[in-house]
């Protein structure tokens, strides 16, 4: 489902995706058997590509990314299968157990452990895509923002392409791109109107300022 866009992102990123960034399919079946589920196949997708990776599971301390629950942490929380919360609030994410079985489940979210779940619009393949591309863009040496209204997207789309797709992203709050070629990561948020440019080397984000007429200043 979204395995091979995960490695492509990493690869990016980090230069090489190896299996040993992900988890076996036993652990991950021994997580679903110790609950009483099947976990989606869109997670079960990003603890393949990505559940030993420090930074794509939030473990490296970098501000304003998330923290996702290795297998052998997930937990059944009011209700719901919690398997992500900030590392700076103390928001967090699940599915319904009842839609585990499900290969793409719509996601849920609360503002606070104990506070009431609500349904979000997106689908955990797309939430998981952007919970990639913010962690990679978070983790690169070489940083940029801008502010730039969802109308104006169509300058980003010219020089970034997105990782998926838009359809594939649609009903979040976020958005991710990429340049495998260039090596260059970008999120961009609808909630602040700001999308933030990372990669590896810093003449690429010089080369897309120019290209995009984007007004990045370094973050």
């Amino acid at each position: 489902m979204i395995k091979e866009l995960l490695q492509e992102l990493m690869s990016t990123a980090f230069g090489i995706w190896t299996p040993n960034d992900g988890c076996t399919d036993a652990e991950v079946t021994a997580a679903g058997d110790r609950l009483g589920i099947s976990l989606p196949d869109a997670l079960r997708d990003y603890y393949a590509a990505a559940g030993r990776h420090p930074e794509l599971m939030g473990m490296s301390g970098h501000e304003y990314t998330f923290r996702v629950s290795a297998p052998e942490h997930l937990s059944v929380e009011d209700g719901q299968l919690a398997f992500c919360g900030e590392n700076r609030w103390p928001a967090q994410w699940s599915v319904r157990p009842d839609d585990a079985n499900w290969p793409d489940p719509r996601v849920h979210g609360r503002t606070k452990p104990g506070g009431k779940w609500y349904s979000e619009s997106r689908r955990l393949s797309s939430f998981l895509i952007n919970v990639a591309g913010r962690q990679a863009v978070r983790s690169l040496p070489h940083q940029a923002t801008c502010r730039i209204r969802a109308q104006q997207l169509g300058v980003i789309e010219s020089v970034l392409g997105y990782v998926g797709s838009r359809e594939m992203q649609k009903g979040g709050d976020w958005l991710s791109f990429i340049d495998q070629s260039r090596r260059i990561l970008a999120s961009y948020s609808y909630n602040t109107d700001t999308l933030r440019v990372a990669a590896v080397d810093h003449t690429a984000l010089e080369s897309l300022h120019e290209r995009s007429g984007l007004p990045l200043k370094p973050a």
